[in-house]
């Protein structure tokens, strides 16, 4: 390639690098986007509508084990980190766009309540919510909760019927001086005309792999408005293998790139914008060391790596028999989860504690995904249990804020590389008994709002630490942003405290995380940091 000097180099095209891109090249800029993956297409590459078992023995013969298509667990990276302690895993997708191409479309805010431990505030990152809810084009009911606000929606989608029930269930909790409030999911898919041009959602319910670009991905929103500039020009099949630095180390001069052949590049620029993931970009800073940055770049504080959280939880399934006899057919809607228990220990901690969960809630018949799978018994008697249990159905998945420790954080193995010789990152998980009680409360919470509302518990899940189940798409925290260098990797603005031409875009930059979905948040902070960028630029500070 030719060497040009780039205003922005950005690597990575998920939320926040495909975010970032467009602003960024929207602004004037002239911007590299680097990603290590290749250009997928929605309805051919992934997302085709097809019966399982017209395909079942081809992907077989593939080594897929499982008859139906799946974005991410097909084309998933596996062998790319080192698990220590209590189950850890990192989700990782090379593609263009990311694990946006297969996210849920969760669009929720953090609240004002959440704020309080940032060092920003949500009236700050407000109108950022905003931008980035009208550019995906996200729907939501309104439902005038303090610390989850409404935002800029299109039309909401409703719960289903079981899902209702447990609505009830948490009503007559309410009656009784409970505190808690389930409403109606909010996500980025398009329920109306929108002005990115993406279809309308049909309602399928295979929003992993959707095949008609409902919903938003980097890939199919923000990556073509920026190529629309012709300020933005998009590199696949590179893999950043090193920052460069100028000559007295003080500046981000480039990084350097490998294809899958083997061959490298690099990209010059004027600023670099890692937004790799937070356990990636952990290991990029890491595993580039200088002399005047031994212990990594960026990483005087000696933060980079540490802070790592995610969310964790478990499952309680509910069975309502009073919604056997309904209609199923429009039981796929946008995914599983179509509600969501939330403002629990907002107002008061719970004393066992610190944080707090929140449920996501599904319920329906979808032939492709039971939910209810463990039905004893064979034959037609098995058949008819199997297809009741799932008809009346409603699962509870808990979304828990994994408590900050020295426990749990990324590092380099000192002896396992990638095939370009980059260390393999190690994550590091080791439940608390904090994380073990806020479990066992919700697992109880959860059991008490199914009864309420007229159902029976039929599966809930034992309370260990070998049990729990990481959220590995949710990892945050491993380069936080605050005012003090001392303590944390970058500012407020996403600009490393040591080299000001290095920002971040993704949620490597958390200070602190609470139970809600993060991308919204990430989309957020990366459009606000590119503003700043934007400016910086404009004043010639890059």
């Amino acid at each position: 390639m030719a060497r040009t000097q780039f205003d922005v180099c950005i690597v990575g095209s998920g939320h926040g690098g495909g975010i970032a891109a467009y602003v960024l090249s929207t602004a004037g800029l002239k911007v590299a986007l680097v990603e290590a993956g290749q250009r997928l297409r929605a309805g051919l590459d992934y997302g085709k509508h097809t019966d399982p078992y017209d395909v079942l023995e081809e992907r077989l013969k593939k080594g897929f084990r499982n008859p139906v298509e799946s974005l991410f667990g097909d084309r998933r990276e596996r062998d790319h980190f080192t698990p220590v302690g209590d189950n850890p895993n990192h989700g990782l997708l090379k593609a263009l766009g990311g694990r946006s191409l297969c996210w849920a479309g969760h669009t929720l805010r953090f609240g004002p309540g959440d704020y309080k431990q940032w060092p920003v505030s949500y009236d700050e990152v407000a109108p950022y919510y905003s931008r980035v809810e009208r550019f995906m084009g996200a729907y939501g009911m309104k439902d005038g909760l303090w610390n989850m606000p409404d935002g800029e929606f299109l039309k909401g989608v409703p719960m289903r019927c079981s899902e209702s029930l447990l609505k009830l269930g948490v009503d007559r909790l309410k009656a009784k001086g409970r505190k808690a409030e389930l409403v109606a999911l909010r996500k980025a898919m398009l329920t109306q005309p929108h002005a990115s041009g993406r279809n309308q959602c049909h309602f399928c319910g295979k929003c992993g792999n959707c095949c008609v670009d409902a919903k938003y991905t980097a890939a199919n929103t923000a990556i073509p408005a920026g190529l629309k500039t012709g300020n933005l020009t998009v590199l696949t099949d590179s893999t950043m293998v090193r920052i460069l630095l100028n000559s007295d180390e003080s500046r981000v001069a480039g990084i350097e790139f490998r294809k899958s052949d083997g061959t490298a590049d690099q990209v010059d620029c004027k600023a670099l914008v890692l937004a790799c993931s937070s356990v990636e970009t952990a290991r990029q800073l890491l595993a580039t060391r200088t002399k005047r940055f031994a212990a990594g770049i960026a990483n005087g504080s000696g933060q980079v790596g540490r802070n790592l959280t995610s969310h964790f939880g478990h499952t309680v399934v509910g069975h309502f028999p009073q919604v056997r006899s309904r209609d199923t057919s429009a039981d796929e809607g946008t995914g599983y989860y179509h509600s969501l228990l939330t403002a629990l220990y907002w107002e008061q901690p719970n004393k066992d504690f610190q944080g707090t969960y929140q449920v996501q809630c599904g319920a329906g018949y979808a032939p492709d995904r039971m939910m209810v799978r463990d039905v004893p018994g064979y034959g037609a008697a098995f058949k008819k249990e199997w297809i009741d249990r799932n008809i009346c159905q409603a699962g509870m998945n808990m979304q828990g804020s994994l408590l900050q420790s020295p426990r749990k954080y990324v590092d380099l193995d000192p002896e396992k590389k990638d095939r370009f010789g980059v260390p393999l990152p190690r994550v590091h998980l080791h439940y608390e008994q904090n994380d073990l009680a806020m479990a066992r409360d919700c697992m109880e919470r959860c059991c008490e709002i199914i009864e309420a509302g007229g159902g029976k518990v039929i599966a809930r899940p034992e309370i260990a630490a070998n049990r729990l189940v990481i959220d590995y798409n949710h990892w945050v925290g491993t380069a936080r942003m605050g005012r003090d260098a001392k303590s944390s990797v970058e500012n407020t603005n996403g600009q490393s405290h040591e080299l000001k031409n290095l920002f971040l875009a993704d949620a490597a930059v958390f200070p602190a995380y609470p139970e809600k979905n993060p991308v919204l948040t990430i989309a957020a902070l990366s459009w606000r940091m590119s503003e700043f960028l934007a400016a910086q630029a404009r004043k010639g500070a890059l």
